[in-house]
């Protein structure tokens, strides 16, 4: 959530100082008592001048860098709507207690087995993101059956006149308008029994979203005919241009480990001070059931107190769960490559798991939204810390966090302070893992062999994404990728910022 957009303190580097170079002498050197001594004084005290200016420079440069260090550690007057000024409470006892009654509980608590809970924290508003995340990746984690999405799947090949049943759209999600124009060579398509589809298919989906992301300008390559061929027990079968026969490729991406229970959960705060929980919101919570509203105001600057809320509710009333992801509703998460990834620790480990930004400093500019005055954070740079988009944290972490969390005053940039600040506190290093990234990803499959989080999608987008991930003739046709397309950031400077 931070990352790249922080900025850092300069100073104007020595290597910058443009300085003349001294005269250089030329042609024959005059004796002392000939009529060139005078130009020879003359070159020498022109010499002493430049050594003079270069060293006045030298002065003058680090008593600039002195001055703008000094003024950092200066507390700069916050924006007035900043809720947290020199004398707000920022105990957190006094906001997270027990005392404090959750204003609504979701129908159906955990089991006490659960593998994976996430947690997705959204704002009251936002109703079609969390229709869309109940609809896409939600049916994963509720285990919703594979027979009965395949059977959607191939009703959807059929035509496009069937997205209007209102049964499709409640176990698969498509909508028309999750593609502009649908194109004859869509509506025309077909789904074979074993799940493939044709190439021409492959090709259309893949060209409505672009080889590109225009934002990243990523480029995500599809199998090519020079390919060498796979196999595998559970692999599609489709035709490649070039070649006299079928090709079989072997499939890299995970699947949904159904022997792990998940549970997923939205939590919300109020919409201002005086309101309670709206009538729509108890209107969706009587339909899905799986809503928790706290008492506190829905903002930005609040999402420290919101993340809390959710460590409390699950110490409280999920135990015993292995992992909790806390993911933002712009996020489109992969959970069974999230399973694989988790699978591959031990459980035992005391874990933070994400994004990984190292040696970030504080941004002292009022007007950015991560904007962090002195009097919050005194130091030159966060501890290492993972970035507030999506993350996971094994559940022995979470009682100590909230301890530790009830200890320290509060600071407002929720990601710094739950998985950097009081993870530090409580000897936790949090760790990097590719499948995380705060950048937006493009919403095509073949980066979903590896990635567990998209982010920046709109509900059409993971629509559309869900949609592509389920047509095998899509997934199959994708080629290995490198690190550097699943992910262009690379943390830094992480093992001198422990």
């Amino acid at each position: 959530m931070l990352g790249k957009k922080f900025q850092a303190r300069t100073a104007v580097p020595y290597k910058e100082l443009h300085c003349s170079a001294p005269p250089s002498f030329g042609g024959k050197i005059q004796p002392l008592d000939s009529p060139g001594e005078t130009n020879f004084l003359a070159m020498l005290g022109r010499l002493r001048s430049s050594r003079l200016l270069l060293l006045v420079a030298v002065v003058v440069c680090i008593i600039m860098y002195m001055a703008g260090h000094r003024m950092s550690s200066v507390s700069i007057e916050p924006p007035s709507f900043f809720p947290w000024t020199t004398v707000t409470d920022r105990n957190v006892s006094a906001y997270v207690s027990t005392a404090k009654q959750t204003l609504l509980m979701p129908r159906e608590g955990c089991s006490g087995d659960e593998f994976l809970v996430v947690v997705v924290p959204s704002s009251p508003g936002n109703s079609q993101r969390r229709k869309a995340i109940r609809n896409t990746y939600g049916q994963w984690i509720r285990q919703v059956d594979s027979a009965t999405t395949t059977r959607k799947l191939l009703q959807l090949s059929d035509g496009w006149n069937t997205l209007d049943n209102k049964d499709v759209e409640s176990t698969y999600v498509v909508r028309k308008d999750y593609l502009d124009q649908p194109s004859p060579l869509l509506r025309n398509s077909k789904v074979s029994a074993a799940g493939g589809a044709s190439q021409g298919m492959t090709r259309e989906l893949f060209s409505l979203d672009g080889k590109h992301d225009m934002k990243d300008n990523l480029p995500i390559p599809a199998k090519s005919a020079s390919d060498e061929t796979k196999t595998a027990t559970t692999a599609s079968v489709h035709h490649t241009r070039g070649r006299s026969g079928p090709r079989v490729q072997l499939s890299t991406f995970a699947e949904l480990n159904r022997t792990l229970k998940g549970k997923l959960f939205f939590i919300l705060g109020r919409e201002n001070s005086e309101s309670g929980v709206s009538a729509s919101l108890m209107n969706e919570q009587e339909v899905y059931g799986d809503i928790i509203v706290e008492d506190f105001v829905d903002t930005y600057q609040n999402l420290t107190l919101k993340s809390l809320f959710m460590i409390k509710y699950i110490t409280n009333h999920c135990p015993d769960v292995n992992y909790v992801a806390k993911v933002d509703d712009d996020v489109f998460l992969h959970v069974p490559n999230l399973q694989r990834t988790l699978l591959a620790n031990d459980t035992s480990e005391k874990l933070i798991l994400g994004c990984l930004f190292c040696y970030v400093r504080p941004v002292l500019n009022p007007t950015s939204k991560w904007f962090s005055p002195r009097y919050m954070y005194q130091g030159d740079h966060y501890p290492n810390y993972v970035s507030g988009t999506s993350y996971v944290l094994s559940g022995n972490v979470l009682t100590p966090l909230l301890a530790a969390g009830m200890h320290t005053p509060l600071f407002h940039l929720e990601d710094v302070f739950i998985t950097g600040i009081l993870a530090r506190m409580i000897g936790v290093k949090p760790q990097d893992s590719i499948d995380f990234s705060y950048q937006t990803r493009p919403t095509n499959p073949c980066l979903y062999q590896t990635a567990s989080m998209g982010h920046e999608m709109e509900p059409l987008q993971m629509y559309k994404l869900w949609n592509m991930l389920h047509l095998r003739g899509m997934t199959s046709s994708c080629k290995p990728l490198t690190a550097a397309q699943i992910r262009r950031y690379t943390p830094s400077k992480c093992d001198a910022n422990r």
